[in-house]
């Protein structure tokens, strides 16, 4: 009889598809290089002397900074966590995040109008958009 609920609760839960497993397995490591590493040493930045983080395309500075960066870690170790477990909620957090960095950038751009910074970043945004949609869109409605 154990054997039988054991069973049963392995099989309603989807197997997690590699690509989804690519996924989760980029954003922890994006989370843990490129956040974690901002939080640790901030990158120096001509416009700034100190922590700079970027919310809703607006600068912010110092402390407001490091709390922003401890929020998007938060929201990437979640959305890693989330993926990994193949829930509905990593999938909602990929639309989410997805639709918050193409606003973000648009509003970034149109506000501080550095065209060598903007094509550098906004090229990089799109990569990582585009991986994380490609790998975890076809396989949508397996999230549960």
């Amino acid at each position: 009889m154990a054997a039988t609920r054991i069973q049963s609760r392995s099989s309603s839960r989807p197997t997690r598809p590699i690509m989804v497993t690519i996924a989760a397995c980029l954003v922890a490591v994006y989370a843990a290089v490129f956040i974690v590493w901002d939080i640790i040493a901030p990158f120096e930045r001509s416009y700034a002397e100190g922590p700079v983080s970027v919310v809703l395309g607006f600068r912010v500075f110092g402390l407001s900074a490091q709390l922003m960066h401890a929020l998007q870690l938060m929201v990437a170790g979640s959305l890693a966590y989330h993926l990994w477990k193949m829930q509905r909620f990593g999938w909602h957090l990929v639309v989410f995040s997805v639709g918050y960095m193409l606003v973000s950038y648009v509003i970034w751009a149109q506000v501080y109008n550095e065209s060598e910074s903007i094509v550098g970043f906004g090229l990089f945004y799109v990569v990582i958009l585009l991986v994380l949609l490609a790998l975890t869109f076809p396989y949508r409605r397996k999230f549960v």
